[in-house]
């Protein structure tokens, strides 16, 4: 049998049960929409932990009792260290004006105490700085009279790390639950269009048709199942995608200094690729199990 003549089968049994198959998409397509949603979100938080890892920095806040030319003895101190890329001073009137550009609070930012925009030192590191250096730097800047305090940002790397892996073992979880629903869908569906077809089946093998010839229709069409509910809810991810991202953009590149992207090509490809394969293994074991020729 040649695969024209398995595709037009498999279509033909498509058209019979219709009704069948929609309702088994559109299940799939809920399925298949949730592990999208959770491989988009995931997507962008490992480029920002990506991105901020690469891009080390470090605040270092002065007291309101510094004077220039301890600031400029730290500088000088700083300047000095070979894990410093980059030194800038952000007096307390820039701080305000830096944070009123980023939010949406405008004139209010005038009524806020002073105390809430520190002088500081901004400090770009170099991406092969290494985590306990960076941290006995803070210690060591501590010390300074002029400092009030140190941010390293360590702890927090730590924790957007562990977010991080927990957003990839829930995917993966997630992944697993999808494929599990998929084979379950697909199995019933092609049970119920084996005992649709029960009559013709039993005409073919009269005629002599061999068990490869009745099987890989419902091979398939099980195949066809998967690749459309994840084409479709590829779809619709992107829809919302673009439909949401003009609201949520702006306060995300504020946060996290990243626009929001879509699925990697990889990613949409490993998702087809595993619907199909998932949907031909649901159909594989049903048929195992179901069909008797």
């Amino acid at each position: 049998m040649d695969i024209r003549t398995t595709f037009a089968r498999a279509r033909r049994g498509f058209r019979d049960d219709l009704r069948l198959h929609v309702v088994a998409v559109a299940s799939l397509v809920v399925a298949f929409l949730c592990l999208g949603a959770a491989l988009l979100g995931v997507e962008n938080l490992a480029r920002v932990a990506e991105r901020w890892t690469q891009s080390q920095h470090m605040t270092v806040y002065l007291g309101t009792d510094a004077s220039e030319s301890d600031i400029a003895q730290l500088r000088l101190v700083l300047d000095s260290l070979t894990e410093v890329a980059e030194v800038e001073y952000i007096n307390s009137a820039r701080a305000r004006a830096q944070f009123a550009e980023q939010t949406e609070m405008g004139a209010d930012v005038g009524s806020l105490p002073a105390e809430a925009f520190p002088a500081s030192l901004e400090l770009a590191l170099h991406a092969s700085a290494n985590r306990t250096r960076i941290t006995k730097i803070g210690e060591r800047i501590k010390s300074f009279n002029a400092v009030e305090d140190v941010e390293t940002y360590q702890d927090w790397f730590g924790q957007l790390g562990s977010l991080l892996d927990a957003g990839r073992k829930a995917v993966g979880i997630l992944a697993l639950l999808v494929a599990v629903c998929v084979v379950a869908v697909i199995g019933n569906t092609i049970r119920l269009a084996v005992a649709n077809r029960r009559q013709e089946i039993e005409v073919l093998k009269l005629c002599g048709a061999t068990d490869r010839f009745v099987r890989t229709p419902f091979i398939v069409e099980g195949i066809l199942q998967g690749l459309t509910a994840s084409v479709l809810s590829l779809v619709l991810l992107g829809i919302s995608y673009l439909s949401l991202r003009g609201q949520v953009e702006d306060t995300v590149v504020t946060l996290t200094g990243m626009q929001v992207v879509f699925l990697g090509p990889l990613t949409v490809l490993g998702v087809v690729c595993g619907g199909g394969l998932v949907g031909a293994l649901g159909s594989a074991l049903s048929l195992r199990r179901y069909l008797s020729v």
